[in-house]
Order: structure tokens, then sequence, then C-alpha cells
């Protein structure tokens, strides 16, 4: 793969961490995890453990080129935001994203989580949870899949917030997922044009480009 064809914003030859199986079977593949300091853990399911010898028969080292090369699905995940994870679902060659929970380390905990608060620019905090409906949570590698973008933004009575996607039919029941609000607003910019909204204050907009029209509150 040349390097004007690369895929990914991290450098090519930066190190990666994978389960050693993976090497043997990529059809192994679980999640992905993109670390606050943008490294890539991908794994066959297994997590690090206290045991630092099982680590070492578990998992190995190889260069993000390699690794995308074995595992082209990653590919689709160039956008990630840092500090999160992506579920790998093989049925639907999908992967299902998700905001990282804390590490076992509480000062470094503390230390990034002063760190995003100092840089975000925006209403609110960007820790605070946000639900989202599924689709606009999953990222496909089919390439004729429907672009992913918000269609309403809810800020609920009781101050929380809902993202709603293009795909789900109004007056539908729909899932959802959980993720962090500035990984959201990453994944979807746009959202952060109404991010000043009160609670019980819903907006819409036709179609994806379109400006937001406060309709509800």
């Amino acid at each position: 793969m040349s390097s004007e064809n690369w895929p990914m914003r991290q450098d090519p030859e930066s190190p990666v961490i994978i389960s050693r199986s993976l090497v043997e079977d990529p059809s192994n593949l679980a999640f992905a995890v993109l670390d606050d300091d943008g490294d890539w853990f991908i794994s066959d399911g297994n997590e690090f453990s206290e045991d630092m010898d099982l680590n070492r028969d578990a998992f190995g080292a190889l260069p993000l080129r390699d690794a995308v090369e074995l595992i082209p699905e990653l590919t689709v995940l160039a956008g990630l935001p840092t500090g999160m994870a992506a579920d790998w679902d093989p049925e639907r060659r999908a992967w299902l994203l998700s905001s990282v929970a804390d590490s076992d380390d509480d000062e470094e905990d503390l230390l990034v989580r002063a760190a995003r608060l100092a840089a975000w620019t925006h209403p609110g905090s960007p820790l605070e949870e946000v639900q989202v409906s599924t689709e606009l949570a999953e990222i496909s590698t089919d390439p004729a899949a429907p672009a992913r973008a918000v269609r309403q933004v809810v800020r609920e009575a009781d101050g929380s917030w809902l993202l709603v996607g293009f795909q789900v039919p109004e007056d539908e029941d729909f899932e959802v997922e959980a993720l962090e609000m500035e990984h959201a607003v990453t994944l979807y910019p746009d959202v952060a044009l109404v991010l000043s909204a009160a609670p019980g204050q819903v907006y819409d907009r036709p179609s994806a480009g379109d400006p937001w029209e406060l309709v509800e509150g």
C-alpha cells in the first residue's frame, strides 16, 4: 500500500498491539480500540490481564501498515475518535462503536479527563453521556451502505441528550447506544451547532446539510 493511498491518519509504521491469533487467522477478529494516545489495540476478544506472561503469550506488535493489510476492515475506522472501541460484527460486516471506560490507572485517567475538559469549546461537558440511535454508532464496511447523519437532536426535559439518525422512521421505536458527547460531536460535527439547546427543545432538519430548525420547545 503506497503512502499516497494510505487510508489511516496514524503513521503506517506506528506500532499496534494485536492478538497473536489474528496473525494466524484474521477471522478471529472481535474488537479494536483506539486509545487516548492514538494507539491501536486489536483483539480476538482477549483483554490484558495482570499476568504479564499471559499478555506476552496472547499479544504481539505489528506496524499499523501490516495490521491493515491483515485486517483491511480497519480502514473504515480511519476517522474513529481517540478513546473509542469498535466491536466487530462478522455477519453484518460492520463495527459497533462505544466510548472506552476508564483504565486501571486512576492518575492517568484524571489527567486525560482534565485535558479533555480543558480542550472542550462547546456548551456542556465532553464526558456527558449521549444516547444515539444505533445506526449512528455503526460503521459498515459495505461501500453501498447509507451515509450516517443526524436528523434530530433532542434535549430531554431532564437535560439528557438523544441523537436520531435519518435511517430511523419518524414515530417508530428504535434502539439506542451510549456515547460520550465529545465522541458524538467528533463523529457528527454539525451537532455542535445546537448544543446550546435548553431542556425540552428539539431540533430537526429535512436532510443532511440543511440548517437545524427548532421544532419543539
